[in-house]
């Protein structure tokens, strides 16, 4: 059985914000359209609880929960105090595990140093895991930013896998490095999975869900993403389908989605990416309880 249920909504407080946001949502008018859209108010996140059920997960792994973050975008409009109340939050969550789904810095290698400092206190039983975005490789220097992030405590999977083990059992955790334009993603994929010769679960961490067919295909039990901001601005949903720019580009723009056996899921991050605001799609952190 797959439960999708929003919990709880949290406020923070981003002053420096509210000016440009109260003009643009002052200036238009936005239809609201489906139960599950709404407007954000300032300083809000969602927090959203999923339940998945994996076939052939052990018993150890029944209940075990998984956090998930993406898209912190450390700039000027993520910034370090920003940044510790996401962290607290995750924190207080008290997840088996958590990951961290890509683009830590917005454009600039330096932008790293505040995402290192706070999240350097994210800590979860079985560890804190992540895989890189596209922004990570707008910075000048990629390969500072995944030492800085690693050093950090938030373990980078580049086309890698690692084992989670409890109780005697275990599951694969997988990252592939962000596949970008011109690249063949089988490529990516065939690295990645290259080391699982177990038949235990596989849970993947990429950060653009555009590949969820490819990790489908290699018989990927869950694959958890990022990049799509949930559409950051979302003019309304119909048959639960964000109405954004985002959704011209991808049909995974938010929430769960089924292909045969494998299931992905695409979190709305909590930063932003050109105007620094959302409407009708506040910012996500995410619990998934595995059955």
């Amino acid at each position: 059985m797959i439960k999708d249920e929003k919990i709880n909504t949290v406020r923070f407080s981003h002053s420096r914000r509210k000016f440009i946001y109260s003009s643009i949502v002052g200036a238009i008018s936005l239809p609201l359209v489906g139960a599950d859209s709404r407007k954000e108010d300032e300083g809000d996140y969602n927090l959203f609880y999923q339940d998945i059920t994996i076939r052939n997960l052990p018993e150890p792994f029944k209940g075990f929960t998984i956090g998930m973050i993406s898209d912190v975008h450390s700039c000027i409009f993520m910034n370090k105090e920003d940044m510790d109340k996401y962290v607290q939050a995750m924190n207080a969550l008290k997840t088996d595990l958590i990951v961290v789904t890509g683009d830590f810095v917005n454009s600039k290698t330096e932008e790293v140093y505040p995402f290192a400092e706070a999240f350097s206190n994210l800590k979860a039983p079985f560890g804190v895991y992540g895989c890189l975005g596209n922004h990570d490789y707008f910075a000048n220097d990629v390969e500072r930013v995944i030492r800085e992030v690693d050093n950090c405590g938030v373990k980078i999977l580049r086309n890698d896998a690692v084992q989670i083990t409890k109780s005697g059992h275990y599951l694969n955790l997988l990252g592939t490095d962000e596949i970008g334009r011109g690249t063949d993603p089988n490529d990516y994929f065939d690295k990645t999975l290259s080391p699982v010769t177990n038949d235990r679960p596989k849970i993947l961490l990429c950060h653009k869900p555009y590949f969820f067919d490819n990790a489908r295909k290699r018989n990927v039990d869950l694959v958890l993403s990022g990049h799509t901001h949930g559409g950051q601005i979302v003019f309304g949903v119909i048959d639960n389908i964000p109405i954004s720019l985002a959704s011209l580009f991808s049909k995974y723009v938010a929430g769960l989605y089924t292909l045969g056996s494998s299931q992905m899921y695409v979190n709305r991050g909590i930063g932003t990416v050109g105007l620094p605001f959302r409407i009708n799609c506040p910012p996500e952190l995410t619990v998934i309880t595995l059955s």
